[in-house]
């Protein structure tokens, strides 16, 4: 009965520890949306907060995946991503005033 424990417990270690890996696509998602927001023309030559924000959220979830903390560091990068799509959006709505 032990060895069976063992081994279940075993099992589950490797299946959690292979279930958690580095948001990469997510990360390159969130700096290539950050890229296209600051590609947008800025009216009155600052970027929006909500950028500046963006690229913080980006440098946490870098963090967070320097501490192996990869499930925080994909609901950051995610973040991030929404934050810059939001910034580009009032950078091209500002243009248009």
């Amino acid at each position: 009965m032990r060895g069976i424990l063992a081994a279940a417990l075993f099992a589950l270690m490797v299946l959690s520890a292979c279930a958690t890996k580095p948001p990469v696509q997510e990360m390159a998602e969130a700096r290539a949306a950050i890229s296209a927001a600051k590609s947008v023309e800025t009216v009155g030559g600052q970027e929006p907060q909500i950028l500046i924000s963006a690229e913080r959220t980006l440098e946490k979830a870098s963090e967070a995946i320097e501490k192996k903390q990869f499930e925080r560091a994909l609901q950051l990068a995610r973040e991030a991503k929404r934050k810059a799509q939001q910034a580009a959006r009032i950078k091209q709505r500002d243009m248009q005033k």
